[in-house]
């Protein structure tokens, strides 16, 4: 067992979430435990759970962190953006990245069917007024009527939902249109989705 650290509360909070998201990264959900986590960080249990209750309490924590990078790099990246710009193929990245790369969607899935239920809402609001923003600005420039709110908030939706199932069932959801996947390729798949709503914002 590694030597035992003498942390502030706040450090101490940091120093377990991370060591969750080495377990998560490695193992998935099933290895986010409190016994192994106390362990890798020369730790007890109890302090685990004093400072976050429970487990489940403490994946919760963990999905909200990886939700909380994925929001401040998108809102960096719109930042980067042109009035009308609009980088489809960028956000998908930044969601592969969190649901795929740091294992959210799966962390996301398993708290879903152990009973969570997520609170709060609107993460990607920002987002989303920012693409808006961009749309009716290249609607007025075409002489086109400006496209509904409701529109943008769905291909938003879209474009973070075909990432989080491509993440959970990978290959699997190829194998449902199809007898084998041969000539099919997941990366392939995001790519025809990223390009299907690229053009929809652009043109709707």
């Amino acid at each position: 067992m590694a030597k035992r650290l003498r942390r502030t509360p706040q450090a101490a909070k940091v120093a377990i979430l991370e060591a969750a998201e080495r377990r998560l990264h490695d193992e998935g959900p099933e290895g986010v435990r409190i016994q192994r986590i106390a362990a890798d960080l020369g730790i007890t249990d109890a302090a685990i759970h004093y400072h976050f209750g429970s487990r489940e309490a403490l994946m919760d924590a963990l999905l909200r962190r990886i939700g909380r990078r994925l929001v401040d790099d998108i809102e960096a990246t719109i930042e980067s953006w042109a009035p009308d710009q609009i980088d489809v193929a960028a956000l998908g990245r930044l969601f592969q990245r969190a649901y795929a790369d740091e294992r959210a969607a799966r962390l996301a899935f398993w708290l879903s069917l152990d009973g969570w239920r997520p609170k709060g809402s609107g993460m990607f609001k920002p987002l989303v007024e920012q693409v808006h923003r961009a749309r009716v600005q290249a609607a007025r420039k075409a002489g086109r009527a400006a496209p509904r709110i409701s529109d943008t908030q769905y291909a938003i939706a879209l474009l973070s939902a075909a990432h989080m199932h491509a993440a959970m069932s990978g290959e699997a959801v190829l194998a449902s249109v199809a007898a084998d996947c041969t000539g099919l390729d997941q990366h392939d798949f995001l790519d025809f989705a990223v390009e299907l709503i690229a053009r929809h914002l652009a043109e709707a």
